[in-house]
């Protein structure tokens, strides 16, 4: 039998925010959900969280998999970024999952937002942050429990167009109906305990009041973030999927009973033009691979070497160039435990310029090797070796011959 999605949905701009930056997205043609958490200053992050949900759909709907078409939406938040100065350096998280055969949902992850699976009563986190925390843990720096208070937990070290290119997570989920998934914004973990939110998702049926239960749970615990939640129970009878548009920050999701539907039928203007989009296609072509191959080699020199830096006050390899090419700024790649009070004055001036330049990770990585190296060899006690004075030996006169008895 088919599986369905019967989704509940709530977005609240927190206690603290005087905007909503979250956006969310269901789908149910396409089996599409997803939650995206845009950043960037004043309507900027609004710009960016709808602009990379639009873009995710039309490339789902093209034929796109989850994966290429989360790319596809760094692609449009990234063109924009950078042809609208009022919304340079814009971003957003974006969990997005799409139903594939054989009863799998398929997660595209990049950023904070997160995606849960509660299957048999037990809730299990699907997805990886991407963020500063999340790595402090991973390396053993911090516990579970400090991270809940470090003031570094919203600094997220990927996320959608700030960078040309993006690392897209993939998580395959087996689902069976019964199943119930959770999709977030960072502003429900932020301040809701996993267990809270295993409590609310076991003991509440209805998935639109699931959702408004644990927004208001977020609420009450502070609201210092804007909460975004999507509910989605696996159903495996005929019945159809609850529809729910993009919603605009602070707009309320229509009743799941009126569903919005797009128009499917093209006006009739639209469909003459694809013969005089092809007569333009084939005179920018050339065009079009020329700026592209030329953009395509910028981006390789931009990001085809690593160089050895500072983050924070740790020694940290940079993927990329120094300064950065044009739009393509270098990005972190591993954030080491060495720091850089252990260098000598020399090294520390050569690190925070930016040492050298590395065909390849390994190298960086030998390189801080070496560093360490040496700062433990000063950290070291010396031995010293106490030599004995050299003496010379008193001279002994030769002995004198006995003269002859007379």
């Amino acid at each position: 039998m088919t599986l369905k999605l019967v989704v509940g949905a709530a977005t609240d701009v927190g206690r603290v925010r005087d905007h909503n930056e979250d956006a969310y997205l269901v789908d149910d043609h396409l089996g599409l959900i997803a939650v995206a958490d845009g950043m960037g200053g004043h309507q900027a992050g609004e710009v960016a969280s709808a602009t990379a949900l639009e873009a995710l759909r039309a490339a789902v709907t093209s034929g796109e998999g989850v994966r290429d078409a989360v790319t596809s939406a760094n692609d449009a938040v990234y063109e924009k970024s950078t042809t609208d100065d009022r919304l340079r350096g814009m971003g957003t998280t974006l969990t997005a999952g799409t139903l594939a055969a054989g009863g799998t949902l398929l997660v595209g992850h990049v950023g904070d937002s997160r995606a849960y699976l509660l299957h048999d009563g037990e809730l299990r986190r699907v997805t990886v942050d991407h963020s500063l925390v999340e790595e402090l843990i991973r390396a053993g720096e911090i516990t579970e429990a400090e991270a809940e208070s470090d003031p570094r937990r919203s600094m997220i070290t990927r996320a959608l167009g700030i960078d040309p290119e993006v690392e897209v997570d993939l998580f395959p989920v087996p689902v069976v109906g019964g199943d119930r998934l959770l999709l977030c914004s960072d502003g429900l973990t932020g301040m809701v305990r996993e267990s809270q939110i295993q409590d609310a998702l076991s003991s509440e049926p209805d998935p639109n009041r699931a959702a408004r239960r644990l927004v208001d749970a977020a609420n009450a615990a502070g609201g210092v973030d804007n909460i975004t939640v999507l509910v989605v129970d696996v159903v495996d009878d005929e019945d159809a999927t609850t529809a729910v548009p993009i919603v605009a920050p602070n707009e309320p999701a229509p009743p799941p009973d009126e569903p919005v539907e797009p128009s499917s039928a093209p006006p009739a203007d639209q469909r003459r033009r694809p013969r005089r989009w092809w007569r333009i296609l084939r005179w920018a072509l050339p065009i079009v691979i020329v700026v592209g191959v030329a953009g395509g080699v910028l981006i390789w020199y931009a990001r085809d070497t690593y160089y050895v830096g500072t983050n924070l006050s740790n020694v940290a390899i940079y993927r990329g160039r120094p300064g950065g090419v044009l739009f393509w700024n270098p990005t972190l790649e591993q954030r080491t435990t060495l720091l850089t009070s252990s260098l000598t004055g020399g090294q520390r001036q050569s690190v925070k310029a930016g040492h050298g330049q590395f065909s390849s990770l390994a190298s960086a990585q030998a390189f801080v090797g070496e560093l360490r190296r040496q700062a433990a060899q000063r950290t070291s006690p010396s031995t010293t070796t106490t030599v004995p004075p050299t003496t010379t030996p008193p001279t002994t006169a030769p002995p004198t011959a006995a003269a002859p008895a007379p």
